[in-house]
C-alpha cells in the first residue's frame, strides 16, 4: 500500500470518527439526563427521542457535506491534491531541507487526442503506479505524491537534490521507453531543493522555469545557488543601471565584418547572471521588452559606429508588439548608418496563428533598414514554415547539423536544406564549427556563413 493511500484511510477514518463520536456522545447525555430524572415519563421518553433523532441526522447530513470539501486525494490518480501536498510540504520542510521532484508525462496531450481521454487517464494510474513502486523498491517508503496538473506529477523527498539526482537520472532511463497497452509514454523530470526556496509559488515557477530549459537539455537540476529575491533584485537593478555584459564572436566569412552580440546581465559584485535564470523572470514581470529594447539600442549604435554587421537574437513576441517596432523605427532615425547592418534572429517554438499580421511586421521591419535570420533552421518545423510565408535574409541551420556534419547522413540533409534556402534567396549560416574539417566540409556544402570557436572565440566587449 503506498502512502498516500494510507493517508486517505486515515483521513476517512477520523472523517468518520468527527461524523460518529459526536452523535454517540450526544445520544449517551441525553439517555443519562432522561433516565435520572425521577419525573421522566414515556411521552418525555419519545419526545427527547425524536428530538435527539433529528439533531443526529441534521449532524449527520451537515458533515456529509462538509466532507465533500475535504478532499486530500484526486480521483483520476488517487493522489494527494496540491493543496494536501503543500500542506505537508510545509510541515516537512520547515526546519529541514527537501527535494521538490516534477516527473512529466510530455506527451500526454497527444495521448488524448490520439487514443482518448480514458486511454489518458488510465496512463495517468498507471504512471501514479509507477512513481511509487521505483521509489518504493529504493527503500522511500514515505513518499507524498501529487499530481499537479496535466501529466505534472510533484513528488517530495527529504535531503539534499544531489542525493536524489541519480535516482531520478536513473527512473528516466528506466522508463524512456515505456509503454502502455501499446502507447508509448514519455516521461522528463527535473528537480529542486528548499535550501534556497520555501515559497510554494517560487517553487512552482523555478519547477516549470526548469521543465521550459529541460526540453532543450539545458539543464536537469537547479544549480542557481542565488536565493529568489536576491537574484530578481540583481535582476531589476541591472536593468534599471544598464549594467549589461556584451559578448561578439565573429563570423565568416564576407567581406563586410559580421559578428553575433549575445547579452548577460551584470549583478552588484560585478558577477554575471546568465540569461536561463534572468529571461523567464522578466517574462514575469513583463520587462521583457524593457530589456530586448535596451539591447537593441545598444546593437544599433555600434553598427552605426564602424561597418560591421552585428546580429542578436529577440523573441517574437518583442518583435509583434507594436510599440516595439516604433522604437526600433526610431532608432534607424536616430542613427541611420546602422541601416542594412543590424541582423534580427529569431526561432519559435509555436507557428503563430495571426501569420498574416506577423507577415506584414517582418516585412515592416525589412523595409525600414533591418535584416532578418530565421534560427534552428533543420531542427525547427516552425523556422521551416516560417521560411516559406515571409521573406527573410538568413537561415541558421539548428546546431545539432554541425555537431554531426562529418556524417554523410547529415551531408545528404544538409545539402538539401541549403538548396532549398538558396532558391528561396536566402543566405545559409551555420554555427558551432570547431574544427578545420568541418569548416572544410560547410564550405563544400556552399553554406554562406560559418561560425565556431573554429573562425573565432566569444570575446566580451569593452563598455564605452
Amino acid at each position: 500500500m503506498t502512502y498516500t493511500e494510507k493517508k486517505e484511510r486515515s483521513h476517512h477514518f477520523v472523517l468518520a470518527l468527527r461524523m460518529g463520536l459526536p452523535i454517540f456522545l450526544l445520544s449517551v447525555i441525553a439517555l443519562y439526563y432522561l433516565f435520572t430524572q425521577p419525573d421522566t415519563t414515556l411521552a418525555s421518553l419519545i419526545f427527547f427521542f425524536f428530538i435527539l433523532l433529528a439533531t443526529a441526522i441534521y449532524f449527520l447530513f451537515f458533515l456529509i457535506n462538509q466532507s465533500g470539501y475535504e478532499h486530500i486525494t484526486e480521483p483520476t490518480t488517487h493522489t494527494f491534491t496540491p493543496e494536501y501536498f503543500f500542506k505537508i510540504y510545509q510541515s516537512w520542510t520547515k526546519h529541514k531541507i527537501g527535494t521538490i521532484v516534477m516527473i512529466s508525462i510530455d506527451n500526454l496531450m497527444d495521448i488524448n487526442e490520439r487514443y482518448g481521454v480514458k486511454n489518458g487517464d488510465e496512463v495517468l494510474q498507471k504512471t501514479a503506479i509507477q512513481i511509487n513502486k521505483f521509489f518504493g523498491s529504493k527503500e522511500i517508503k514515505v513518499l507524498p505524491v501529487c499530481r499537479f496538473k496535466g501529466g505534472d506529477f510533484i513528488l517530495l523527498l527529504m535531503g539534499e537534490k544531489d542525493d536524489y539526482t541519480p535516482l531520478v537520472e536513473l527512473f528516466l532511463a528506466k522508463y524512456q521507453e515505456y509503454i502502455i497497452k501499446d502507447i508509448e509514454v514519455r516521461f522528463s523530470a527535473v528537480l529542486l531543493d528548499t535550501k534556497h526556496i520555501k515559497n510554494q509559488k517560487e517553487i512552482l515557477t523555478r519547477l516549470y522555469e526548469l521543465q521550459y530549459a529541460n526540453k532543450d537539455k539545458k539543464t536537469f537540476t537547479d544549480s542557481d545557488n542565488i536565493i529568489p529575491a536576491q537574484l530578481e533584485r540583481s535582476v531589476l537593478d541591472a536593468l534599471h543601471l544598464h549594467r549589461y555584459s556584451i559578448a561578439l564572436q565573429t563570423v565568416c566569412c564576407d567581406k563586410i565584418p559580421l559578428s553575433v552580440a549575445s547579452f548577460k546581465l551584470i549583478d552588484e559584485k560585478g558577477g554575471f547572471i546568465h540569461q536561463s535564470r534572468f529571461i523567464p523572470f522578466l517574462n514575469r514581470i513583463g520587462k521583457m521588452r524593457e530589456f530586448e529594447s535596451d539591447i537593441l539600442a545598444m546593437v544599433v549604435a555600434m553598427a552605426s559606429n564602424d561597418s560591421s554587421r552585428y546580429a542578436l537574437t529577440l523573441s517574437t513576441v518583442t518583435l509583434r508588439n507594436g510599440f516595439f517596432f516604433q522604437y526600433a523605427l526610431e532608432l534607424l532615425q536616430r542613427y541611420p548608418d546602422a541601416k542594412e547592418k543590424v541582423i534580427i534572429m529569431m526561432d519559435e517554438k509555436e507557428y503563430c496563428p495571426q501569420i498574416k499580421r506577423f507577415r506584414e511586421q517582418i516585412s515592416q521591419y525589412r523595409s525600414v533598414g533591418y535584416k532578418i535570420a530565421l534560427d534552428k533552421y533543420g531542427g525547427n518545423h516552425t523556422t521551416m514554415m516560417y521560411l516559406k510565408d515571409f521573406q527573410v535574409d538568413y537561415v541558421r541551420f539548428d546546431p545539432l547539423f554541425a555537431r554531426h556534419i562529418k556524417e554523410e547522413k547529415y551531408q545528404y540533409l544538409l545539402e538539401g536544406l541549403n538548396r532549398a534556402a538558396h532558391l528561396s534567396g536566402v543566405a545559409t549560416w551555420m554555427n558551432m564549427i570547431e574544427d578545420e574539417q568541418s569548416d572544410e566540409i560547410a564550405k563544400r556544402l556552399k553554406i554562406n556563413y560559418r561560425q565556431g570557436n573554429f573562425h573565432g572565440k566569444i570575446t566580451l566587449k569593452d563598455r564605452e
